[in-house]
């Protein structure tokens, strides 16, 4: 076996470590249709001249129509659009009629509510085993100040949502709550017993919880819910 031949799927696992924003790739056909598909192998490439690129599966529906275009656009999704990042990765008939979009200066359909989007002229199409890449040349671009969806591992992420996690895990409080139960019933109008609460810092708030209500002589079963406080 060539040293060079690795199982396909491991592979691209080990490619999935690396977390990517995720695009929508649109363009318009000989007749103007749109057409377009979800592609998550995107980058800047260059300043000046501003250039970016983005990798094509030869494979793709629109494969010929896309790298045949004189102008193509990226739609960086926003964190709420994984419902429109799903319905350009299928081979819907018509992804279109379910998303909101207009046109850019040159023709390319833009999403309504992205992150940023850029329309470009085609500057390259450059040869890449199973995939090519599309390089552009950026000739009109706008950012709306809204985080991108980002993709990792076969999953979607919200950054957003990532990094208020990293900040009540690094400086803020993140607990857990308990719920009683005595003799098959909740205890919620017994004015004189409360829900225990313990503070967790820099550990596992439900093993913290689990550990002090256990020394306290209590049962403790399965957990539903974890709350950021």
């Amino acid at each position: 076996m060539k040293a060079d031949v690795f199982d396909p799927r491991a592979l691209r696992e080990a490619f999935g470590a690396f977390p990517t924003a995720v695009t929508a790739i649109t363009a318009s056909d000989p007749a103007g249709r749109p057409v377009g598909f979800t592609a998550n192998s995107f980058t800047s490439v260059s300043l000046d001249p501003p250039l970016l690129l983005v990798c094509v599966a030869k494979t793709a529906r629109d494969y010929s129509t896309m790298t045949a275009a004189e102008h193509f656009a990226i739609n960086i999704l926003s964190e709420a659009q994984k419902d429109v990042s799903i319905k350009f990765a299928r081979p819907l008939e018509d992804r279109f009629a379910a998303v909101d979009w207009a046109r850019a200066p040159n023709g390319c359909p833009i999403f309504a509510q992205v992150a940023a989007w850029f329309e470009c002229s085609m500057h390259d199409v450059i040869e890449a085993g199973d995939h090519v890449m599309m390089v552009g040349r950026v000739t009109a671009f706008k950012s709306s100040g809204l985080n991108g969806l980002g993709y990792a591992r076969g999953g979607y992420f919200a950054p957003s949502v990532a990094a208020k996690a990293n900040s009540s895990a690094a400086g803020g409080e993140i607990g857990a709550v308990a719920v009683l139960e005595r003799h098959a019933a909740l205890p919620l109008g017994d004015q004189n017993l409360s829900l225990p609460r313990y503070s967790a810092a820099g550990g596992d708030p439900a093993k913290t919880l689990a550990s002090q209500l256990e020394r306290s002589g209590l049962s403790v079963h399965d957990w539903f819910s974890l709350l950021d406080l």
